[in-house]
């Protein structure tokens, strides 16, 4: 007699496409419903990327996590993980051990996360290495290379009640229009930034970062912009803000760090799209909480329309 195999599907709206997971139980589905409460379906568009997860405490995995990618394809390996995805049949599978079911958060950074956003890169939703806000319906992109002050400026912007995307990447939709998508995350500060906070450590690019929590009010709203300014950074003396033309801000996100220079070209057009919108250099001086109120001053004053 053949053993039943119990297949359960539920649909998620990431970034404006329909990701249907398929799960073998029903702890799994209950993981996956906790891990992305904001994400549930509100379209009937027809799935462009599927994630199977199945539940299975035989695998070893790696010690700790490998990740590799080989053209359309991605190869995940962590301890009890096993997983990979194909960018072009929108298809990726993952085996994870039961330790990550009662863990939402982990099932989601260790494994979900990794194959999700392999596949929403690779269908139109471009990444860039820049933090963003809200404000209104503008999406406020601050970019720049590490240890500009990306994190720091969203810390202060969640302090101050701004609705935050990303403090480290975001996903730049070209078609039909501009939208800007955040993947919302706990931001990674450096602890001396952070000295209100005693979470989690975590090495972040090489560099240790202070793992601090997004604030309800940080969450408020859809993750996503239908326009957007964006704000080079750089540090000196002086808070200022200076005009910049498109060639300008375009070079200023030219310079691509590991992993989002899979996808140069797509990078390319992101960046080109972004500086054609506006585009500012903002010079940071010592306090990040000051800039945000004057970035706040400044918008409210019509810097969006240029």
């Amino acid at each position: 007699m053949d053993r039943f195999v119990l297949e359960l599907r539920e649909r998620f709206d990431f970034f404006g496409l329909a990701v249907d997971f398929v799960f073998d139980d029903l702890s799994l589905l209950a993981a996956v419903r906790a891990a992305y409460p904001e994400w549930r379906a509100t379209t009937r568009a027809e799935p462009k990327i599927e994630i199977r997860l199945t539940l299975d405490d035989r695998v070893n995995g790696a010690v700790s996590e490998d990740i590799s990618v080989d053209g359309s394809r991605l190869t995940l390996s962590a301890s009890g993980v096993s997983g990979e995805a194909d960018a072009r049949s929108g298809r990726a599978q993952a085996r994870v051990p039961s330790r990550l079911v009662d863990d939402p958060a982990a099932l989601a950074a260790e494994v979900v996360d990794t194959l999700l956003l392999f596949l929403l890169t690779r269908s139109g939703r471009t990444p860039v290495h820049a933090a963003g806000l809200l404000l209104g319906d503008t999406g406020v992109v601050l970019a720049g290379p590490s240890g500009s002050g990306k994190s720091t400026l969203t810390l202060a912007a969640m302090e101050r009640g701004f609705s935050v995307l990303s403090d480290d990447t975001l996903y730049i939709q070209l078609h039909p229009a501009l939208r800007v998508w955040g993947f919302r995350r706990p931001l990674h500060v450096f602890p001396e930034d952070a000295p209100r906070f005693t979470g989690a450590t975590r090495l972040r690019a090489g560099k240790l970062k202070t793992v601090v929590p997004l604030a309800a009010g940080a969450r408020a709203g859809s993750a996503v912009a239908d326009k957007a300014v964006l704000l080079l950074l750089e540090r000196g003396d002086r808070l200022g803000l200076t005009r910049l033309d498109t060639a300008t801000a375009e070079a200023g996100l030219a310079r691509l760090d590991p992993g989002f220079d899979l996808l140069a070209r797509e990078s390319a057009k992101a960046a080109q799209a972004l500086a054609a919108g506006g585009a500012w250099r903002l010079t940071l001086a010592r306090d990040p909480g000051a800039a945000i109120d004057f970035l706040r001053e400044r918008l409210s004053a019509g810097l969006a329309e240029g």
